[in-house]
């Protein structure tokens, strides 16, 4: 006789009551089960009487069991479920969907907003150096805030064109490249994260492979970053506020030959030339005082940066509808003389509701930043250091710029060649979702960016010798750089329980229109430096350029996934992507990628012999996506205007020749991974082996000046491959009531290779690249030491030894310029209220030495002289085994043909650039709660930060990273409050 049927009815809610929708009920060894409804309550009906195991699982929470005896007509439960702590329940967002980091079958890693605002830097995205794997990201400048970097997330995929990944904030997609149109700033441009507020980000999630990136299409190709910025939470309404006041220093001392030193090496150069000084030897012939001594670095580059940071922010809500509302600002200058200082203010507004019935939901964010940058214009700062040290005083006896009767430039004249910025970014958000049947939601999603610049320069008469200066010198330059896009997303998701697994579903599309405009101008001859800025005062006006573009992007996008009893997933996502970079017929492409994994730990044959195991998946990944980084109208002629007239009207010329044939460029990515955990999940390790392939290069090909465009956008039949190993592991060392310990470390060996360039030799690339090496793979002259005899570097070419290799044709070695791996290392201590946390990067590479800056050759008399202490072992006399050959005055002799071959090509001008760093350090201490309640505060912690404070590298002169000075060394000390 068959059991009597009953039902089980229940509601599944947080452990602060609110209602959990979408939440999975299962009873353990039967295929009954059913999901929340947006009250957080479910039926199941039809349930044979008997004991049972009631199991919920939800994303973000513990699973709930509990044991239930079925013998009435119903049984009514309530599930009380508790946020978890373990991060293999955390969630992963992939843009378009939720999932966890137990359930992912990508690769996507995560940076939690509190790690970015640890370290004391205005630009967010330079905060996720050595924190993620695969992602590399080196500073191009160590003084200049906000200057821009060099960032690739699994290597270089394209030759020529878009290596950026795609940056979405709260679904917005934002402009990866600069909007500055001058080399200002140091002659670094300004990067465009730099117009974004560390202080308002929740966290970034970092989507590396096809499955990962595939449903983002051609802008996923190379991977994307997605920004989540803070949103309100239900609670009592708080007000917390963040003060920080900091100083930065020069972290490297550089060294350089004093007055003697310098003045030896001098006259040295002139006994080995056979020659004597001439009336523009100035630092020798008598014009100056030999007797003085400058140390320019510590004039230059010897003050003290200052920073300052500001925040504070107003949240709360019921369970219906939540806000925040923040405001902020950030000041940091140089430690270079002058008034020289990013400023930056920021707003950010968030309300989210959700309607009595759970059906409903609306968000809506919007995120200002207003940056203003004032620096200077010369790119050669560095070289400052290279100064002659019984070069002139800056000032005459008047507190003028000293000019030393025009024997030198005055240094301190070309940092009154102004650059200045001004940013205003905006980036809004609103979405809109509703539940029309259980299961079944409806979103669409629309957002808005704003982003423009403003770019002035000015070389005001008093930069130049008042000797040789005209109006005429006086000469300002204006730009303004806009872009503003707007995208709409209609979504549908459905998702249900199907057998003994979870279905869901995902159709949408994107609509995206993205328009920029630039203008630049020039203003010659002002009556007055006081008059600069307005270009209606410059006796002439020119208008250098202006463009105006637009950009639309049409796609749909499509994903399917199966959870089946959590032990086997799969994801399948899907894309067709329209662009309006290509011409007709080639506008359209389709992506898509296959995902799947194995959660082993679930098998019974696994949880029975390898206990000590608690977690354990095997992923796997391929698929493809493009790529569409070029400039707009490329298949398109086009005709731009003449400066000259005739006839009083301005002429046109073809500017552009046409190639309507082109198409995408098409990334393929197979990527397999381990991520497992041990003892109870207390050690987790997630590792992955990566493989793209990237065909069909987009790239300007060269054309021969006969046909009189210099080149043609067009694909080219080369293959590029980028491999790698990636590995990441967090360990809780130790956990008690008063004391905590954990460690994370993460390691990238990156490899890249042009696997194949039909034809290469006919092409422009033919000495630049080498088919079956690496992208960063340089050719060179063999660098065979000092010639004992002569003195002067030699180079072993096809005729012998010699100072003056042959181009192209001795350029016969390969050395490449590019990390073998870099990685970082993490530690959290926690002792009762005190916490300690500090992060050591580290990089195995090859770089550029001193002998490719822009340093003169040794013994001669150019714009920077002065050399580097290294220089000090060189040849004296035949028979002598040195490092640095003779010195020599003489810009025509062989010694200085060598050394120019050197700084080109030669081999020992890359070297060993690898380095150490304690990137980041911070102490904060939480005043206990009795004193707390006693000043009626919420929470109030005391903290202290290092920056860059320590760097162990063999490199030598400059900084290892930035071939420059090095990244500023910041202390800084700060206060958190909520009331």
């Amino acid at each position: 006789m068959a059991s009597p049927l009953s039902q089980i009815v229940g509601t599944v809610q947080s452990d602060d009551g609110k209602p959990l929708d979408g939440a999975t009920i299962l009873l353990r060894n039967t295929k009954i089960s059913t999901v929340t409804n947006a009250k957080g309550q479910f039926f199941l009906p039809n349930v044979p009487q008997g004991t049972y195991v009631l199991e919920v699982t939800y994303i973000g929470y513990e699973k709930y069991f509990q044991s239930i005896v079925v013998e009435k007509s119903e049984l009514i439960v309530t599930a009380t479920m508790k946020a978890s702590a373990n991060n293999l329940d955390e969630t992963v967002v992939k843009g378009y969907y939720n999932t966890t980091t137990r359930l992912n079958t990508g690769d996507v890693s995560i940076v939690k907003g509190e790690e970015i605002q640890r370290q004391p830097l205005s630009d967010p995205i330079l905060a996720l150096q050595g924190r993620v794997p695969g992602l590399s990201i080196t500073q191009l400048s160590g003084t200049i805030p906000g200057a821009s970097f060099r960032l690739l997330l699994n290597g270089q995929n394209s030759i020529a064109n878009g290596n950026s990944p795609l940056f979405v904030v709260d679904g917005v997609i934002i402009p990866s490249q600069s909007l500055t149109l001058f080399s200002g700033g140091g002659g670094y441009s300004q990067s465009p994260f730099n117009a974004l507020s560390p202080g308002d980000i929740e966290s970034v999630e970092i989507l590396k492979d096809a499955d990962a990136t595939a449903i983002y299409g051609s802008r996923g190709a190379n991977g994307v970053l997605l920004i989540t910025t803070k949103k309100g939470k239900a609670g009592k309404v708080k007000l917390d506020i963040s003060l920080a006041n900091g100083i930065g220093k020069d972290a490297r001392e550089i060294k350089v030959l004093n007055t003697s030193q310098y003045l030896s090496m001098r006259r040295e150069a002139f006994t080995n030339d056979g020659q004597i000084p001439s009336g523009n030897d100035h630092d020798i012939n008598g014009d100056w005082d030999t007797t003085r001594y400058t140390d320019w670095q510590h004039y230059f580059f010897g003050g003290t940066a200052r920073y300052t940071n500001g925040q504070i922010s107003f949240s709360g809500g019921n369970e219906n509808t939540q806000f925040l509302l923040t405001g902020g600002y950030n000041k940091q200058t140089t430690i270079l003389p002058g008034d020289f200082a990013d400023k930056k203010g920021n707003a950010h507004l968030s309300l989210s509701h959700l309607s009595t019935d759970k059906r409903l939901k609306l968000t809506a964010s919007a995120m200002f930043v207003n940056d203003r940058n004032n620096s200077y214009q010369n790119a050669n700062t560095l070289g400052y250091i290279f100064l002659p040290p019984d070069a002139p005083s800056l000032y005459d006896s008047q507190g003028n710029l000293n000019w030393q009767n025009s024997t030198w430039t005055n240094p301190l004249a070309l940092l009154l060649r102004t650059y200045k910025s001004v940013t205003d970014n905006l980036v809004a958000n609103a979405s809109i979702s509703y539940k029309l049947i259980q299961g079944l939601d409806a979103k669409i999603s629309i957002g808005y960016n704003s982003d423009q610049m403003k770019d002035y320069i000015a070389s005001p008469i008093t930069s130049f010798n008042p000797a040789t200066a005209r109006s005429t010198n006086r000469r300002a330059s204006f730009s303004t750089n806009s872009i503003k896009s707007s995208i709409i997303e209609p979504q549908l998701s459905y998702n249900r329980i199907l057998g003994n697994g979870d279905l869901n579903m995902l159709i949408g599309a994107s609509l995206q229109n993205s328009s920029q405009d630039r203008i630049q101008m020039v203003g010659i001859n002002y009556p007055s430096d006081a008059l600069m800025p307005n270009i209606s005062a410059a006796s002439t006006k020119i208008i250098t350029g202006v463009n105006s573009l637009q950009y639309k992007y049409v796609a749909g996008f499509g994903r399917l996934n199966y959870n089946w009893k959590e032990r086997y997933l799969i994801n399948l996502t899907a894309r067709r992507d329209g662009s309006s970079r290509f011409g007709s017929g080639k506008q359209f492409g389709n992506f898509g990628a296959f995902g799947t994994a194995w959660i082993f730990s679930k098998e019974r044959f696994f949880l029975n012999k390898m206990k000590w195991i608690s977690y354990g998946k095997i992923r796997a990944s391929y698929g493809t996506t493009g790529n569409d980084q070029i400039p707009d109208y490329q298949y398109l002629s086009s005709y731009s205007s003449y400066s000259n007239t005739y006839q009083g009207l301005a002429g046109l010329y073809p500017s552009r020749i046409s190639n309507p044939y082109y198409s995408w460029e098409l990334v393929k990515k197979l990527e397999f991974g381990l991520d497992f955990s041990l003892l109870n999940d207390r050690i987790s390790i997630n590792s992955s082996y990566y493989r793209n392939r990237t065909n069909n290069q987009l790239v300007g090909y060269s054309l021969p000046s006969i046909t009189g465009f210099s080149y043609v956008q067009a694909n080219l039949p080369a293959v590029i491959q980028n491999t790698g190993f990636e590995i990441s592991a967090t360990s809780s060392n130790i956990r008690t009531k008063n004391f905590s310990w954990m460690t994370s470390v993460n390691l990238t060996i990156p490899k890249n290779k042009l696997v194949s360039y039909p034809n290469i030799e006919g092409s422009s690339y033919a000495n630049q690249y080498v088919v079956g090496q690496s992208l960063f793979t340089r050719k060179l002259y063999q660098f065979s030491g000092v010639n004992d005899s002569s003195g002067i570097y030699q180079f072993e070419t096809k005729g012998g030894s010699t100072y003056s290799p042959s181009y192209p044709d001795d350029l016969t070695t390969f050395k490449q310029v590019a990390p073998s791996f870099f990685g970082g290392l993490n530690n959290h201590f926690k002792y009762k209220n005190w916490q300690l946390d500090f992060l050591i990067q580290f990089v195995n590479q090859t770089g550029y030495n001193y002998f490719n800056t822009t340093l003169t050759v040794p013994g001669a008399f150019g714009q920077n002289p002065n050399q580097p202490t290294v220089v000090l072992n060189r040849w004296t006399s035949p028979g002598r085994e040195a490092q640095v050959q003779r010195y020599s005055q003489d810009y025509g002799s062989p010694a200085s043909t060598a050394y120019f071959n050197i700084a080109s090509f030669g081999t020992n001008s890359i070297t060993d650039a690898s380095f150490i760093r304690l990137k980041n350090i911070e102490l904060s201490f939480e005043l206990p709660s009795p004193l707390i309640e006693r000043l009626q505060l919420q929470k109030v912690q005391i903290y202290l930060q290092g920056q860059n404070l320590l760097t162990i590298t063999h490199f030598k002169v400059f900084d290892p990273e930035t071939n420059d000075i090095a990244p500023l060394l910041m202390l800084v000390a700060g206060i958190n409050i909520t009331l």
